[in-house]
Order: C-alpha cells, then sequence, then structure tokens
C-alpha cells in the first residue's frame, strides 16, 4: 500500500466523522488520530452542540486520545477533513503529534467563502520547535464538499425540514426561477429551435452548465429525454445527510421545474425517472413533454 493510500483509507473515516458533525448540526470537521497503523480516535467537532468554541475536531480527538495514551503524542498521526486552525494546530504541536494529514486547504475554504484565520499550518509549524510532516490535499475533491457554500445551503435546508417545509421551500425556488426568467428574458428570446428544445436550452442556461454535462438521448418532436450528470448541491447534501434523492427531487424540485419551462410554453411537461436517478445511478433521467 503507498503513503497516499495508506492515508486515504483514514480520511475516508475523518470523512464520515464530518458527515456526522454536520447531520448534528455543527460544522462538519472530522479527524482519527492513528498510532502503528490503528486508529486510536476518531471524532468531529461539536462546537454548536456543545456551545463551545473551542470544541473542534483536533482538539476534541487530542482530549480524547491523551486520555488512552497520555499527553506525549509522538508518533501519531492526526488525519483531519480540513486543515487545522491556528488553535488546533498549535495544539497539535504542543502535544508533539508527529504527522498531520489534511484535505482542504484554508486558502481553499477562504476561496470558497468561509471564515477562517489565515495562517497556515505550515507557518505555526516552522515557527514551532517540532519537526511536523504534514501531508496536504488527500481525497481533497471529498473533502471539498463538506465546505462548499452551495451543498452547505442544502444540507441547512434539508437536515431538520418536513415534507410540507420542502414544499414551501420549492415554491420559493420557483418565485426565483420566475425573477431569474425575467431578468434574463432578452437571452431567452435568443434560444432557437422548438418549444421542447427551447426548454432543454432554457435549464441549461439556468444551470450555467454545458450539453455536454445534460446529454440528450432521445428526441422527438413530443418528447426530449436527456441524463443530467452536472454536478448538483442537492445531490450531495442528500448524501450527506442520508436522505433519498427519490423524495427530495419529487417534493421539492419537481414541480418548480415544470413550471419554469411553462413559462417557454404552457403545454410542456417536465418530470424525471425515480428508477433512474443518482446515486442510485450514474445520471439522472429526466424527460421534457410537449403535450396536445
Amino acid at each position: 500500500m503507498s503513503h497516499k493510500e495508506y492515508y486515504e483509507k483514514f480520511m475516508e473515516v475523518a470523512l464520515e466523522e464530518a458527515k456526522i458533525s454536520l447531520k448534528e448540526g455543527n460544522k462538519g470537521f472530522g479527524v482519527v488520530i492513528v498510532k502503528n497503523d490503528e486508529i486510536l480516535v476518531q471524532t468531529h467537532d461539536t462546537e454548536v452542540t456543545d456551545n463551545d468554541p473551542t470544541a473542534h475536531a483536533e482538539i476534541n480527538g487530542i482530549k480524547k486520545v491523551v486520555k488512552i495514551i497520555g499527553k506525549e503524542l509522538e508518533n501519531c498521526i492526526l488525519i483531519s477533513t480540513h486543515e487545522p486552525c491556528p488553535m488546533c494546530m498549535t495544539a497539535i504541536v504542543w502535544s508533539r503529534i508527529s504527522e498531520l494529514v489534511y484535505g482542504v486547504s484554508i486558502e481553499d475554504s477562504l476561496k470558497q467563502g468561509m471564515n477562517m484565520i489565515n495562517i497556515s499550518s505550515k507557518e505555526i509549524e516552522s515557527r514551532s520547535h517540532t519537526n511536523i510532516l504534514i501531508n496536504e490535499g488527500i481525497l481533497k475533491e471529498k473533502c471539498m464538499n463538506l465546505y462548499n457554500s452551495k451543498i452547505r445551503e442544502q444540507i441547512k435546508q434539508f437536515r431538520t425540514s418536513s415534507i410540507d417545509d420542502w414544499k414551501l421551500y420549492g415554491k420559493e425556488l420557483l418565485e426565483r426561477r420566475k425573477k431569474w426568467f425575467q431578468d434574463n428574458k432578452s437571452r431567452i428570446d435568443n434560444l432557437i429551435g422548438s418549444d421542447i428544445e427551447k426548454a432543454y436550452k432554457l435549464l441549461i442556461l439556468k444551470l450555467e452548465i454545458s450539453d455536454k454535462e445534460m446529454p440528450i438521448i432521445e428526441k422527438s418532436n413530443k418528447k426530449l429525454v436527456f441524463h443530467s450528470k452536472n454536478f448538483c448541491p442537492s445531490l450531495e447534501a442528500c448524501k450527506i445527510l442520508d436522505l433519498d434523492t427519490r423524495i427530495i427531487c419529487k417534493e421539492i424540485f419537481e414541480k418548480p421545474t415544470d413550471e419554469f419551462i411553462k413559462m417557454i410554453n404552457p403545454k410542456l411537461q417536465f418530470t424525471r425517472n425515480y428508477n433512474s436517478i443518482r446515486p442510485y445511478t450514474e445520471y439522472c433521467e429526466e424527460v421534457i413533454f410537449l403535450l396536445d
């Protein structure tokens, strides 16, 4: 097993801890502490649920592991979904942890709009008395989903909502789409093709994606079938929260999308094949009809 594969194996555990954090309403950071190829501790942040601004995943992990092996953590590896903040990195230095591995950097999160103190772990380590080996970018793409602002917005919306709340959110979504339609009327007027083709192009325009991410697999005068493979914040939020996309997409997104394309032609209708929807298949099969 390579070093990269070794780190990835433990990062998968940290990712699951981060998901637990988000399900609880915390901030989505996961940590494992490893020694001699064995996980001593796996944990996550509890800042919100404990009402404690210091209850970061790294701090929680260190507090737990010292109860097992004492305060000197030489030869331990701390693996985190996110680069430690200065507070946590300082705790890592003082605990004498030998190696740090993380997925997403502070710089990455700042670009996402997250509120971070912009001091890197390497800078703190370089000013310390220690020699901590730092490895970054492990399973970075998976970890990035935890801190994507659009995914986090959906997690917040879905986590504690009822079906009635989801339907209300769907109505709000439709109003935003109607406003977008009016604001972009000149661009929409330039769409070419039949009304069914215009509806398909409208969705591409709204999602700001290419037709390669929504390839057409069947087309006639009355029906157009396409496979959506584009990045979807709702899909990622459902995966993190263990929610069924067949329910979420049906209750929240189908009606607003149907009403949205009807702004092209009231006889258009949108639906999905709920037997072929991500993450249960590789794509979401979606259909636009032109009714008689």
